[in-house]
């Protein structure tokens, strides 16, 4: 049932549409409809006659500029001796590093659970950080006074489950029946909108005005209170939370004849205005005080202060609680603020705070390149004001400055994308990134990994991503800095990834020098290693760690190659032993071709970027893999022989990963050898040339030769002959003549070809005999037998690249005295319009030769 208590429900009491409870007319406080709900009315009494007794019960929304300005009126005005906040009582123990002066938002309380992190994030405009601030500036007694988050139960909150929460969620308020309908009748597109248009964009003087302000911020979230269904709210654990707080309230209530709290000062309990309703109700045992049960003393967890950033805490992505664009409503406090106190050296009023903001944005897309002048700044500024007094707004609001800048500075149909786009993104949502006092505890793998990274020059001011070119195979320093990042990388920490260049990893850009890193220090990579820090003290450790989970249980060899290559990076040879041994035994086990030579090329690949990688103690046990590997490699090479011929074509690809293998191991062994000699004399051999790549080549030389070999292995095999330079040119060319004879079968020789492309392009290109031949045999088949062929023939001669295909145009025209520019090129044309065309040629063809005119047509 919902939550609208004994007494009745909006409808019972008369009206019929709850949106009407609440409605907006230009810039004054929000006028209520009546009859109100009964509740809702009773809760509006309730906190005034509280708040003659002293007790300030202050329904705020989190992370709200507009709250957090009235909380401050009130502040001043009531002077409290105590404060109580919507929060886990177990930060109570960190109002000493909240209240340090060298504490600059945005921060974050970080909680750890077994299987959760939370996150309790804070502002220099939430209404909660005023409130800590203040009490610590007027020697108030400032508590928490909310469950601890390991006690809290599943809510749909916690992002279906997701391992990361915010304890400040706004759930029930973005799921209001009630305020979806006021949205759609006061024009707004979401919640969000309906906050704005209704408290954020007051007038200054408005807001403080903070009785009113703070009951119609009551009657807001009332409405969602009232679509609540009791069920849920028993389910999600805010009843249980609520009693938490009412309990905590309880103690502190001022003595009756005392006017005041035990101290004889008033007290202000600032929670979110959605659980207002219900700790007055609480305090005044209503019926719906039952719903409350009791509270539960549950043991305090773990919690840190770390850094925060706007990114993290901007609702557009994804944060539960909070308004769109917290880098905006930043300059909108700021801009509160200083018309507050009076300040000249400080943007002032709403014309100042859209100044500020788009001027902000201008600057932002001249960085980009794009000309703007102060002109069409100042049109843009103008633009947002008038639309915000067309609106009825004192101040210019979100919306207002987006259509401003939408209407004043882009010039074509894009709207808010491109470079504008990310220049309102930039100023909108911000990258500031908060300080915590440097004697704040944090765990020791936190203080290592960001003293390491400091050392290392690299930047933890704020949580923007940055670029990093990394000359590894030249600069040692630079090959320490991505040790540094790999480990943290390995570890699972987000910080950073590899964006390009050399990446042993994925195996690409292995000609390159530079590696190309992208990094950031964001709260959730701080989060990560506090969490991390409850397994390991330090980032070494923390790698085994994360190792030995890697290696356990059952793990396949190419997931155990790539964990070496990560250990190479890391710069960790000393660890890589184990992942030898298991390695070795895997090879043994592999009955892929493929495959085998897939790990192969990951160990061949970690033999050639010796350079920039420390690997003395592994390098060894690499060469006897590589040649325990080849000769598993000669072993699977003479099983092809075989193979039928739809068997024969899923090796293909195995067979070019093998000529790619041998064309490494060569080069490997000429650039390695006299260093391999020395270290490979330690394992007792001094050989340099590989036995088991020999191996192969004999096995290569053999299935080439057989006469059960699939046409298209034998092309595979005399490619790779010819690309290893087993073969001449002239032997080439005998091997194909021999398989090309006149009178073959089409097929055979189309599937022989497409073996021969695909791993020697060059015996095509570069030998002028062998395309004399391959093209005689080719224009001796007739149409039908070339139309058969067609298709395996366009599928062989894919694999050349664009400028292979051009040269190979030009030879076969300078061949068959056709014009190169005519055969080398695209026709766009569908499989209708070429049958007609095969069908006029044919028809032609015939007619020429009825005529007696066969030599026209080449017969």
């Amino acid at each position: 049932m919902a939550e609208t208590g004994a007494s009745g429900a909006s409808g019972a009491s008369g009206a019929s549409d709850p949106a009407a409870t609440a409605v907006r007319s230009g810039c004054a406080p929000v006028a209520f409809a009546t009859p109100l709900p009964p509740r809702l009315r009773r809760a509006l009494e309730a906190q005034r006659t509280w708040a003659d007794r002293g007790v300030h019960l202050v329904p705020i929304r989190h992370h709200s500029p507009a709250c957090a300005l009235a909380l401050s009126a009130l502040l001043e005005q009531v002077r409290p001796g105590a404060v109580l906040i919507e929060g886990p009582a177990e930060y109570t123990a960190l109002l000493p590093a909240l209240q340090d002066p060298a504490t600059v938002p945005p921060i974050a309380v970080l909680s750890l659970a077994d299987r959760t992190a939370s996150y309790y994030p804070l502002a220099e405009f939430s209404p909660e950080w005023v409130a800590l601030r203040w009490a610590g500036e007027h020697a108030a007694e400032a508590a928490f006074i909310d469950s601890n988050p390991g006690s809290r139960g599943t809510s749909a909150t916690a992002a279906g489950g997701s391992a990361a929460r915010t304890l400040q969620a706004e759930y029930h308020l973005a799921h209001s029946t009630t305020l979806d309908a006021l949205a759609r009748r006061l024009g707004c597109r979401d919640h969000d909108e309906v906050w704005e248009q209704l408290f954020e964009n007051r007038g200054t003087s408005d807001i403080r005005a903070w009785q009113g302000f703070f009951a119609d911020t009551l009657a807001w979230a009332a409405l969602a209170r009232l679509d609540a269904e009791r069920e849920v709210l028993d389910a999600d654990s805010t009843h249980a939370r609520e009693a938490v707080m009412a309990a905590a309230l309880r103690e502190r209530l001022p003595e009756p004849e005392s006017g005041g709290s035990g101290s004889g000062a008033p007290i202000v309990v600032v929670t979110g205005a959605f659980h207002t309703m219900a700790l007055l109700d609480a305090l005044d045992s209503t019926p719906e005080a039952a719903w409350l049960p009791e509270p539960e003393a549950r043991p305090d967890g773990e919690s840190w202060l770390i850094r925060y950033d706007f990114a993290r805490l901007d609702s557009l992505r994804g944060y539960g609680a909070g308004m769109p664009s917290p880098g905006l409503w930043q300059r909108a406090w700021r801009a509160r603020i200083s018309q507050s106190s009076g300040r000249a050296d400080a943007p002032t009023g709403p014309h100042g705070f859209a100044t500020t903001v788009i001027l902000d944005v201008v600057n932002a897309l001249r960085e980009t390149g794009e000309p703007l002048g102060t002109a069409q700044a100042r049109v843009a500024v103008e633009q947002a004001l008038g639309l915000a007094a067309l609106r009825g707004r004192a101040w210019p609001g979100r919306t207002d400055l987006l259509d401003a800048l939408t209407s004043c500075l882009v010039k074509d149909d894009t709207g808010l994308s491109g470079n504008l786009g990310a220049a309102v993104a930039t100023v909108f949502a911000a990258s500031d990134l908060g300080r915590v006092p440097a004697g704040t505890a944090s765990p020791p793998l936190v203080a290592e990994v960001r003293a390491r990274l400091r050392a290392l020059r690299f930047t933890l001011d704020d949580a923007a991503e940055r670029r990093v070119s990394l000359d590894t195979a030249r600069k040692p320093r630079h090959r320490e800095r991505r040790e540094l990042l790999a480990r943290l990388r390995f570890v699972g920490v987000g910080l950073a990834r590899q964006v390009g260049g050399a990446d042993l990893v994925a195996g690409t850009g292995l000609g390159q020098f530079v590696e190309e890193w992208a990094y950031a220090w964001t709260p959730m990579v701080e989060a990560s290693l506090v969490r991390a820090a409850q397994e390991a003290p330090t980032v070494d450790i923390l790698v085994r760690l994360r190792l030995a989970e890697r290696l356990s249980g059952e793990i396949g060899a190419a997931a155990l190659a790539g964990i070496l290559t990560e250990l190479a990076l890391m710069g960790m040879d000393e660890a890589a032993e184990q992942v030898c041994d298991a390695l070795e035994a895997a090879l043994t086990d592999l009955s892929d071709l493929g495959e085998l030579a897939e790990v192969l090329h990951r160990l061949v690949a970690l033999v050639e970027g010796s350079g920039r990688l420390r690997l003395d103690r592994a390098r060894p046990r690499l060469r006897i893999m590589l040649r325990r590997g080849t000769a598993a490699v000669a072993r699977l090479v003479a099983e092809l022989a075989g193979l039928a011929d739809d068997e024969a074509a899923e090796a293909v690809d195995a067979l070019v990963a093998v000529r790619d293998l041998l064309v490494r191991l060569a080069r490997a062994d000429d650039s390695d050898g006299a260093n391999e000699s020395d270290a490979l004399g330690a394992c007792g051999t001094a050989e340099v040339v590989d036995p088991g790549r020999e191996a192969v080549l004999r096995e290569i030389d053999a299935l080439r030769r057989a006469r059960a070999t699939a046409p298209v292995l034998a092309g595979c095999a005399t490619g790779i002959a010819a690309t290893i330079g087993t073969l001449t040119r002239q032997e080439v060319t005998a091997a194909v003549v021999a398989r090309l004879n006149p009178g073959a079968d089409p097929a055979v020789l189309a599937d022989f070809l497409v073996g021969l492309v695909r791993t020697s392009p060059d015996v095509i290109l570069r030998a002028p005999d062998t395309l004399r031949t391959i093209t005689r045999v080719l224009t001796g088949l007739d149409e039908s037998g070339f139309l058969a062929v067609l298709p395996d023939l366009r599928r062989a001669f894919t694999a050349l690249r664009p400028t292979e295909t051009h040269r190979l145009a030009e030879q076969i025209a300078s061949l068959t005295g056709a014009d190169a520019a005519r055969i080398d090129v695209v026709w766009n044309v569908d499989s209708s319009q070429a049958a007609v065309g095969r069908q006029v040629e044919r028809d032609l063809v015939a007619s020429l030769v009825r005529d007696g005119l066969e030599e026209w047509v080449g017969r």
